[in-house]
């Protein structure tokens, strides 16, 4: 026995020692594959020749992935390497930075745009980048585009250019805008949950899916009234660039059956039939298309081009730093509570930015880029206590609205000394509401109660029980008092009485065109429409457009963007499945993370939620 007993412990050590050198020969070989994997992104990044820009060349730009105000990286560097969620981007200040330079520049002589891999953009930035692409035309430069298929975000684009070619084996889709969502109702009757709602506004239909098994008839009225209003600007870019009759493009959408059964079902034929596209090529009969107007053949076309980012990369040059600064702060996404990264406004980030830019004594004016939603009402007014101590320090404070500038977007620039907007631009949403999820009876069915005790009536549960009903009418006087208190803001702002407000509030959403027309901003225009208009305000000469955004760690920034551009890299880490179980699971888990977002310590949000999906992306 003994014996059998020192076997089997000799066994035993030598197994602990054979695990003890595998543990440090596994940690050894960890660090030799992070090191090289390092090495190998570092190397990729920094190699390369010096950036020639060819002479009679194209420019290319490439709108790869989602169209973004601001970069936006994975803060952790292993979850850039794993995937992450990480997707391709393009950042909307290169691409106009790129084609103005080039309708300069004199070694530019035809532009080519790429929409293969874009993943869809809200209109404003669209036409954004439409009128850019005038402004190169009007150089008297050409631009030509080239789709395997055209989305409907794609064909926006497309319309701006001088020749449009499509793959004979390729369509354009064009559907118009819809605002469609997923109604939750019914499932959490089923897993005997709830999600108690407080709110004010008629149209504030945040949350409804969680409350309703439909849209209500006032969501309808008002999603209807703005997408109509996009979808004309739409009609419009497509009447003015492809020079067809816009009443005649709108009755296409009533015969588009009969007229591609008169074709035979090519899609591609159908819209050269439309004029929608200015002739069908394969890709080789596109390269040699290219060579033809570049003055050389296919073998060279490579040394004929240049993309974007190559070409702002050749371009730039050591800029002297001018006395005078506008500053540009980013109020983009969703609006948090505390310090959050790029992609999130987070309301001690924003209002620190705009600190910063107060006691900074170079700072002459403030450009404050609005590209949010909203979310939470204490990190909004957070952020628009600072707006008022630069408007009390003496600097201009000019807000210019992106995509979306709805609820708190709105909130936080009411009372700027002027507010731009695009014809398209998503603003408005007037509105608060509050949202506790109870899962009582989810966790009672399956075998999970919660009990307890608290020293007053207050003491309550968490998610765990339903509100008692004294606290459910605290929340909601807390609801009405902020959207009284929403009211008040942008009466002051916008010099306006409390009763006009409320009237266009609710929780309405506005174009950019109709909130010109209820008063809700002063002017529309672009980007650098504002800037000149921030300029002008403060009677600066001469100046520097800066960027105030905080530094990326360089350890995130170096794995993020070369997984970016090596995107199929992070799926050898990850398995994909698109089954429709998991498609529903993730349409599920991507609704209720919504509930991460909203951090409000008073748990009163003025945010757009139907402004957050797909509405009006047009892809």
């Amino acid at each position: 026995m003994n014996f059998f007993k020192k076997v089997f412990s000799s066994i035993g050590q030598m197994l602990k020692i054979f695990w003890q050198y595998f543990r440090k020969f596994q940690s050894a070989v960890g660090t030799l594959l992070f090191m090289a994997l390092v090495i190998f992104i570092v190397v990729s990044v920094f190699k390369g020749d010096t950036i020639t820009i060819p002479k009679q060349g194209a420019l290319v730009v490439s709108l790869d992935g989602a169209i973004q105000e601001q970069k936006i990286y994975n803060q952790s560097p292993m979850a850039a390497v794993s995937g992450g969620g990480l997707k391709r981007q393009t950042i909307l200040r290169d691409v106009i930075k790129a084609i103005d330079l080039a309708a300069k520049d004199d070694k530019i002589s035809m532009m080519v745009v790429n929409t293969r891999s874009m993943a869809g953009g809200l209109p404003s930035k669209l036409h954004y980048i439409g009128q850019a692409m005038t402004r190169f035309r009007e150089s008297g430069k050409k631009i030509v585009i080239y789709g395997n298929n055209f989305s409907q975000a794609a064909y926006l684009i497309a319309t701006y250019a001088d020749e449009v070619y499509l793959n004979p084996y390729g369509s354009v889709l064009l559907y118009g805008y819809g605002s469609y969502q997923t109604y939750y109702k019914n499932f959490l009757d089923k897993i005997k949950a709830e999600v108690q709602l407080f709110r004010v506004g008629k149209y504030k239909s945040a949350m409804e899916p969680f409350i309703r098994s439909d849209m209500s008839p006032a969501a309808k009225e008002a999603s209807l009234a703005l997408m109509g209003d996009l979808w004309t600007e739409y009609m419009k870019s497509v009447a003015e660039g492809r020079t067809v009759d816009q009443q005649g493009f709108v009755l296409n959408f009533d015969n588009v059956a009969e007229d591609l059964a008169s074709v035979k079902g090519d899609m591609a034929e159908l819209a050269l039939k439309y004029k929608l596209v200015d002739g069908l090529k394969t890709r080789e009969a596109w390269r040699i298309y290219l060579a033809e107007q570049l003055g050389t053949n296919t073998d060279d076309l490579k040394d004929r081009v240049i993309g974007h980012h190559a070409y702002l990369t050749a371009k730039s040059e050591h800029i002297v730093s001018e006395k005078d600064i506008i500053a540009v702060v980013y109020a983009n996404g969703v609006i948090m509570d505390g310090q959050q990264p790029q992609g999130t406004a987070g309301g001690d980030t924003v209002s620190k930015h705009l600190r910063e830019a107060r006691l900074n004594e170079n700072v002459k004016g403030v450009f404050l880029r609005v590209n949010s939603p909203g979310g939470s009402a204490f990190a909004s007014e957070i952020i628009r206590q600072e707006v008022l101590q630069l408007k009390k320090a003496g600097k201009t404070v000019v807000v210019s609205m992106g995509s979306l500038a709805a609820s708190g977007g709105y909130w936080i620039s009411a009372n700027a000394d002027e507010i731009w907007a695009a014809p398209t631009t998503i603003t408005g949403s007037i509105g608060i509401f509050g949202a506790i999820p109870n899962f009582e009876g989810t966790l009672a069915a399956i075998g999970i109660t919660t009990d307890g005790v608290g020293t007053t009536p207050l003491s309550i549960a968490g998610v765990g029980k339903p509100l008692p009903e004294n606290v459910k009418a605290i929340i909601q006087n807390n609801i009405e008092s902020g959207y009284n208190r929403f009211l008040n803001i942008v009466a002051e702002g916008r010099h306006m009485t409390v009763e006009q407000v409320d009237k266009i509030a609710q929780g309405r959403v506005w174009s950019g065109n109709q909130a010109l027309e209820v008063g809700l901003v002063d002017k529309l225009g672009t980007f650098e429409d504002a800037v000149a208009s921030v300029v002008a305000r403060t009677g600066v000469k001469t100046y520097e457009l800066v960027f105030w955004e905080d530094p990326i760690p360089w350890d995130v920034k170096l794995i993020s963007d070369f997984m970016e551009r090596h995107a199929g890299l992070g799926q050898m880490f990850m398995t994909k499945t698109s089954s429709p179980q998991d498609i529903l699971a993730g349409m599920i888990l991507d609704r209720l993370s919504l509930f991460s977002q909203l951090n409000d310590p008073g748990h009163a949000y003025v945010l757009c939620v139907t402004c957050m999906g797909d509405f009006g992306d047009g892809r």
